[in-house]
């Protein structure tokens, strides 16, 4: 499905994204993790077609990213920033709908199969009950889900997420790690999100991408990142393996 090979991408030439090789297959969870300003959401832009990479190619489904007209590609890749929208007055169902966008043509306003697109988007998020609410209304964990239906309304292949579990509390971490865990199987897309949240990662992602520097450090089931010492190579911290999850080594003992 996606061919990353040999891309880099520099800001005012600072590199920011170093000769990152990947492929990512059908209906998968990939988490992309690493520490702060190792390139996570830059090479999530560039395979969004946010940013052009400065080297290297992408070719989804077979094809270079860049010989996509744009309508086709986002009907088929979703990218969910980390930050999308502000939190204006605006009614949940409305929002999602403008995730149609590129099923119209120019001047064309959305028809009843789109709203109800937009409502399957949010039933599919475990958010129907949210589809007359507005978004200034919501907490963060419902305005997350709403943001992820309008992503899911143009039913993509692909699904671009930059840090969607940021900000929020431990229960609704779990709840849209499962959730995400879902929509790969009830879809058949493929997901790649961003987090730093290694254990909800791990706990149900199928591959981790470890990025490092700008560089890709390690693509591997979870298993391979949840050891001592790769935890150490990677993060820089001691840390203990307990049933898979990490703890820390100077973790309080309950």
């Amino acid at each position: 499905m996606l061919d990353i090979r040999g891309v880099s991408y520099s800001y005012d030439g600072v590199a920011a994204v170093r000769d990152v090789s990947a492929s990512v297959g059908s209906a998968q969870l990939v988490a992309l993790t690493g520490p702060n300003g190792s390139g996570k959401s830059t090479l999530l832009k560039i395979v969004a077609r946010v940013l052009t990479p400065d080297d290297g190619t992408i070719a989804f489904d077979g094809r270079s990213i860049s010989e996509w007209p744009p309508k086709e590609y986002a009907k088929r890749v979703g990218y969910l920033p980390q930050d999308p929208d502000p939190t204006f007055p605006m009614r949940a169902l409305d929002v999602v709908v403008s995730g149609r966008a590129p099923f119209l043509g120019r001047f064309e306003w959305e028809k009843v199969a789109d709203y109800e697109e937009a409502a399957q988007a949010l039933a599919l998020c475990d958010a129907a009950d949210l589809a007359d609410r507005y978004l200034d209304e919501m907490s963060g964990g419902e305005r997350k889900r709403v943001f992820l239906a309008r992503v899911l309304a143009a039913r993509p292949k692909l699904i671009l997420l930059d840090e969607p579990l940021a900000s929020l509390d431990i229960s609704h971490v779990q709840q849209f790690s499962n959730l995400l865990r879902d929509i790969v199987k009830r879809t058949e897309a493929t997901v790649v999100y961003a987090t730093h949240e290694l254990n909800w990662a791990a706990a149900y992602c199928d591959r981790m991408l470890v990025m490092q520097k700008g560089a890709l450090a390690l693509d591997a089931p979870p298993s391979d990142l949840m050891r001592p010492d790769v935890v150490r190579r990677l993060f820089g911290f001691d840390a203990r393996v307990v049933e898979g999850w990490i703890v820390p080594v100077n973790a309080r003992p309950s």
